[in-house]
């Protein structure tokens, strides 16, 4: 099953400067088990002028079609499917609003996105989805303006866009030190064994490595949560088969840092696969939930009605969740 345990994050975005940045910051109280750390002050939300994000379709489309296996491109098409069927992703597009403002001359990923949407060697589908959802964030930036931020660059991080907090505390003088990382996605290991977070790390306080203990919780929530299943474990890309259960409804309140509170349900809409010994080799294809509710098998050019049970049953690499 999905473990809190094993939230980990990718990068530190910084929303001033719009890229990916280095960031150091620590907060240590000392207490006892129930002292929490210091009020901190987290990213604030990016202004946006653009009309309420809907998390839901506008209107039912009918099926669209897949895409032609240009060789060894299955990673790039099962990812673009996803995307595709992204409810508040499709709506934007679909009302062509980026299109209205772009001034950019060159190269734009949200405006060939747009053109995909409303007209329909091996590589990682999860490294091409971040290198995409980045790329888009980057198109939208003026490019004599890094510091401002803009509509569509907030849009995408109004959908896919949460905060992870790492928590590690020191077993010795019980130390907190807690980090704050935006994310894109969340990631999590897959485990070979039980671990219950012990770890060894340098405590200021003690001035010296001690036993400690690590959590990552969400701490800010997103619309849309994507969980990526790390099942390439080292250099050599091997691929872990274990089965991971997931559900069609996620409650992730009891991911959060503050997990007393209501449900948080989040809803599977597309779930992407891999076959294959290894990450150098294999196949990419998708499930995804049409605006109509319908479940489909999206494998490169071909597209076959499917269903929940099918869809629960498959090895997934990337999870798709709205709210």
């Amino acid at each position: 099953m999905l473990d809190a345990d094993n939230f980990s994050s990718l990068g530190n975005w910084c929303f001033t400067c719009f890229t990916n940045v280095l960031v150091i910051l620590s907060i240590m109280t000392i207490g006892d088990d129930d002292v929490h750390p210091k009020k901190v002050v987290l990213p604030q939300e990016i202004p946006a002028d653009h009309t309420q994000i809907s998390l839901k379709w506008n209107q039912v489309h009918r099926i669209g079609a897949g895409l032609h296996n240009l060789g060894n491109t299955c990673f790039l098409n099962s990812a673009l499917q996803c995307l595709t069927y992204t409810p508040p992703l499709a709506n934007y597009m679909l009302s062509r609003e980026h299109s209205k403002t772009c001034h950019r001359s060159g190269f734009c990923m949200m405006c060939i996105m747009q053109d995909h949407i409303t007209h329909r060697n091996q590589e990682d589908a999860h490294e091409f989805l971040r290198c995409t959802l980045e790329a888009m964030l980057k198109c939208c930036l003026p490019a004599n303006e890094v510091n401002s931020p803009v509509q569509a660059a907030a849009f995408v991080h109004q959908v896919f866009g949460g905060c992870l907090r790492s928590r590690v505390k020191c077993l010795k003088c019980k130390a907190v030190f807690d980090t704050f990382d935006p994310f894109l996605d969340v990631a999590l290991e897959i485990k070979r064994g039980m671990r219950n977070g012990l770890r060894f790390d340098f405590c200021c306080r003690c001035n010296k490595m001690v036993p400690a203990l690590k959590r990552f919780t969400i701490h800010r929530s997103s619309n849309v949560l994507t969980i990526f299943l790390n099942r390439f474990a080292n250099y050599y890309g091997d691929k872990i088969t274990k089965d991971v259960r997931y559900p069609e409804y996620l409650d992730i309140r009891p991911f959060m840092s503050q997990c007393d509170g209501e449900p948080l349900h989040y809803l599977l809409y597309a779930v992407l696969v891999h076959t294959g010994s290894n990450c150098y080799s294999g196949h990419y294809y998708c499930y995804v939930k049409a605006s109509d509710g319908q479940w489909y098998q999206m494998n490169d050019a071909s597209v076959t009605i499917s269903d929940i049970r099918t869809v629960l049953n498959q090895q997934a690499y990337i999870l798709f969740y709205i709210r």
